[in-house]
């Protein structure tokens, strides 16, 4: 049997009638007197998705109200309170700020040739401008993690956004080829925010059953920045010169910044666990937030009006917004700063090796750098014979990734999170983090036909379409598929570390796509384009293979893992 199906099956069928539990002092009595009435092993990325006060063991007629983790404060100012307007609000300013970093760092393979006749470049040379961008935006997430942090998520972004109008006036401005170089490193640098601010976004203002859909929203927005962005700069180049594109990313970025200040409140939340009283660890970013009161037990919470106990407070859950405080352009640091510095630091390089956070890195970069492979060859491949396109033709090819990204927005987290629930609802209501990865099937097989067709297509000189069409197209697709649904995982596993994950991850994905600016153009020029496709195809496909044993085994590798203290650093934040 599955250990995701272990969970929930014995001792369900003894008793059909409703059962009146004693209300527990607090969340997490509560939740441990279900787990112990339902025979279920609470370990984290074991959840209870049914309203557990008011618990029927018939599958047929039993409760299936989806309980709300993690567990929201009664401060209307809690970013899990907001309503959904000022929710899409904050996520609209995150994903403008994003799609704008990565755009100009990500977008300059169309103007390859004109930079080269400028600088008198060769190729290598060339494919280092994205790759030494590619390289510092993996890696300075050491760094915006921790700054986060300490002064939220707010301060540094608009900081963040500031720095990025000022590394792309010097981009424009660049006289030499060692001048753009630097000035593509700082860009990175800067830029990284778009890697990992706005996950953690994700889990300051959302629930676990909707994270896998904005998930998918932000992977979407990022990649459509690395799409879009060369339809722009090959267009804007052939037309006024590729410094052009430059000073329309200084506009950008400006228009960027002013939509984080009028917009983005702060997220990050201290909010008081229901296992501890509150405790004198301050440091909290919410001075003007009003004392806690007692909450209601989540059965309080989610039962009908009519059933709810007399002295329980009603749930805030979409009727709350931010506070004065929450827009102040300078929050009080934390005074954990220490804390944050060695944990944000630490906790990456400690976590990278856990097979789970480590899997799910791999499939983010397999596909992310199948895309990248496409960004670094496809000037030389368009505009060379027998197709002979322009920087602008070549800039147009990108709207394929587009495509195939806004298929895989429409898809992957709402799939998932449908495969997910359904396989909950057959546990009894006990959801297993790994029911998300079922749903990888159907992307992973898409993305096995990206790579063969896009491999042969370059050695064979394929017509364009097939190229473009099941080649780019459903590269874009994968990458905003089998990322979001990798991730999502992982984050169920371990929520308190989301930024984290995404810092192993991008430190992945970046690594190997730094690498691709030396190896990619060598072997395509000894062993032909095929092999280069080959070894995309190990990377890629290799590791989603062991999706398998994770979901057989995935529960057993999460309660190696139980007692860690890395599930309890969301306390700390």
């Amino acid at each position: 049997m599955s250990p995701i199906l272990e969970s929930s099956d014995s001792g369900i069928e003894r008793d059909t009638r409703q059962t009146t539990m004693s209300t527990p002092e607090n969340d997490a009595d509560l939740k441990r007197q279900a787990a112990d009435t339902l025979h279920v092993e609470m370990i984290p990325g074991t959840e209870i998705m049914r309203d557990v006060n008011n618990i029927h063991f018939s599958h047929a007629k039993g409760s299936q109200e989806t309980v709300l983790i993690p567990t929201p404060s009664s401060d209307p100012k809690d970013p899990l309170n907001w309503s959904l307007t000022w929710k899409l609000m904050v996520i609209a300013s995150q994903l403008i700020f994003t799609w704008v970093s990565v755009t100009g760092a990500l977008s300059i393979a169309p103007m390859f040739p004109l930079l080269g006749m400028e600088f008198h470049l060769n190729v290598p040379q060339l494919s280092l401008l994205t790759g030494v961008t590619v390289i510092t935006l993996g890696y300075a997430n050491f760094i915006i993690v921790p700054l986060s942090n300490i002064f939220g998520r707010r301060p540094i972004s608009i900081v963040f956004a500031v720095l990025i109008v000022l590394t792309c006036i010097w981009e424009a401005l660049a006289t030499s080829h060692s001048s753009l170089l630097a000035a593509r490193a700082l860009n990175g640098v800067v830029c990284a925010t778009s890697e990992s601010i706005m996950v953690q976004v994700i889990a300051d203002v959302f629930f676990l059953h909707e994270r896998g859909l904005w998930t998918g929203v932000y992977f979407t927005g990022y990649f459509l920045g690395a799409f879009l962005g060369p339809v722009m700069s090959g267009n804007i180049a052939a037309r006024h010169g590729w410094r052009s594109f430059f000073w329309l990313e200084v506009a950008l970025s400006v228009f960027a910044a002013i939509v984080l200040v009028v917009s983005f409140p702060e997220t990050k939340f201290h909010r008081e666990h229901p296992t501890r009283a509150p405790s004198s660890m301050g440091g909290s970013m919410n001075s003007d937030a009003e004392p806690m009161e007692k909450r209601p037990s989540v059965g309080e919470r989610h039962a009908p009006e009519g059933e709810r106990s007399a002295t329980s407070s009603s749930s805030l859950v979409g009727l709350g917004r931010p506070g004065k405080v929450q827009f102040s352009a300078y929050q009080k640091p934390d005074s954990r700063w220490k804390m944050f510095i060695v944990r944000d630091t630490i906790t990456p390089i400690r976590v990278f090796f856990n097979p789970i956070i480590f899997w799910a890195g791999l499939m983010l970069a397999g596909p992310a750098d199948l895309v990248l492979l496409w960004n670094l060859t496809e000037s030389q491949f368009l505009s060379g014979p027998p197709y002979n396109w322009n920087p602008s033709q070549v800039g147009y090819a990108n709207f394929s990734f587009v495509i195939g990204g806004l298929l895989g927005l429409a898809t992957a987290g709402p799939f998932s999170d449908w495969v997910a629930k359904r396989a909950t609802k057959r546990n009894n209501g006990i959801r297993e983090a790994e029911m998300r990865l079922p749903a990888l099937i159907p992307y992973l097989a898409l993305t096995v036909i990206a790579i063969v067709v896009g491999g042969l297509g370059y050695e064979r000189l394929w017509p364009w379409q097939a190229v473009l069409v099941l080649g780019y197209a459903l590269s874009g697709l994968a990458v905003t598929t089998v990322p979001t649904i990798a991730i999502a995982y992982a984050i169920d596993c371990y929520k308190p570390i989301s930024g984290e994950i995404m810092v192993v991850a991008t430190v992945l994905k970046n690594t190997l796509g730094f690498a691709y600016s030396y190896w990619v153009f060598g072997l395509a020029a000894q062993k032909g384009f095929l092999t280069v496709a080959m070894v995309q195809f190990a990377v890629t496909i290799g590791p989603a293979l062991f999706a398998i044993p994770l979901y057989f085994y995935g529960k057993s590798l999460r309660r190696w893992t139980k007692d860690s203290d890395l599930h309890r650093m969301e306390d700390m934040i």
